[in-house]
């Protein structure tokens, strides 16, 4: 907003810096100006000091913009803060999506906890004190309760184990292009990560094009913002391929995989008609819908499964706990 209204970037900084009201953003807000003031880097050189703030993508696009002028820059703020909004408004909905299940989930380990570790025991306890048996469906869920307390630090250590197998695996750049590779593959989650992944790579890439940026110097920008390694071997595979060869964009990005044939046959006509940069918009737009509807469709299967599941487990529990206090009152009488 300070950049669309003139104010030069050292004159932005320095009202930002002391009256953003984040505590850490100040400290960066700062050491940025210092660094633009004092002529010792550009501005999305300081910016590239906070990798956690600002990752690659974000600097490659404010430097896009930084070459061309104030206005240029501008607007590539504008692009960048309306790809963090998506990508916000993305994450909102998938923990919208999640919340119910994990609140089902807790609720039922609750109820099975207290029936399995202070219900059951006691019941048992009395049911043998007056000489009866407990029924087979009694038995069965107390074994499995007794063996889940007998196992239950060596599941944690293997589950602990795996966690930080899979934390040291994706250090190694084979492995996490595996699981990355892996990730895509999956049945429902799949296609949902490639349709995210195929309109924010869209919005990237219309954004640099309209910065002036040459097709395989973007394609090295959304490489590095795709936050996927397979995805990023492919981009760059895409982006050597596109600069040493008479290819066209959109035959390069089918080769890819990431983006459908619908959406390489859309940037083949703006490729053509020279309207790139609204097919780019078009592509985002309908494969962001494409990966909400497919959220929709993923909770509403997910939801009752998950839902007849938890009954049926806890229902089983209820069941084998009123067996045994029927068989405590047949005995007592």
């Amino acid at each position: 907003m300070l950049l669309s209204s003139g104010v030069l970037i050292v004159d932005a900084l320095a009202k930002l810096k002391d009256r953003y009201p984040d505590a850490r953003t100040r400290r960066i807000l700062r050491a940025v100006h210092e660094d633009v003031a004092a002529s010792r880097s550009s501005f999305s050189r300081a910016l590239s000091r906070f990798p956690r703030s600002f990752p690659p993508g974000a600097v490659a696009l404010i430097e896009a913009g930084e070459e061309s002028g104030t206005a240029r820059l501008a607007e590539r703020c504008r692009d960048l803060s309306d790809r963090i909004t998506y990508a916000e408004g993305n994450r909102r909905q998938l923990r919208r999506a999640c919340a119910y299940p994990c609140f089902v989930i807790v609720l039922a380990a609750g109820l099975c906890l207290l029936l399995l570790t202070v219900v059951f025991p006691r019941l048992s306890e009395l049911l043998y004190s007056l000489g009866g048996h407990l029924p087979p469906l009694t038995r069965g869920v107390l074994a499995a309760a007794a063996a889940g307390r007998r196992c239950w630090p060596a599941a944690l250590a293997l589950v602990a184990t795996g966690l930080v197998g899979i934390g040291l695996a994706r250090r190694l750049p084979m492995a996490r292009r595996r699981m990355d590779e892996a990730v895509c593959r999956l049945p429902l989650a799949g296609p949902i990560y490639l349709a995210l992944t195929a309109a924010l790579l869209a919005k990237l890439y219309g954004s640099l094009y309209g910065a002036g940026k040459p097709a395989p110097e973007i394609l090295q920008f959304c490489a590095q913002a795709s936050g996927n390694a397979a995805i990023s071997q492919r981009l760059q595979a895409a982006a050597h391929r596109l600069a040493s060869s008479r290819a066209s964009l959109a035959e390069t990005l089918e080769q890819t995989r990431i983006f459908p044939p619908l959406a390489c046959l859309a940037i083949e006509v703006g490729e053509h008609s020279g309207r790139l940069g609204p097919a780019l918009e078009r592509i985002s737009a309908y494969y962001d819908g494409e990966a909400r509807r497919r959220i929709d469709v993923a909770i509403a299967v997910i939801n009752p499964a998950l839902t007849l599941l938890v009954v049926g487990g806890v229902g089983a529990a209820l069941l084998s706990f009123f067996q045994a206090v029927y068989q405590v009152v047949y005995a007592a009488a």
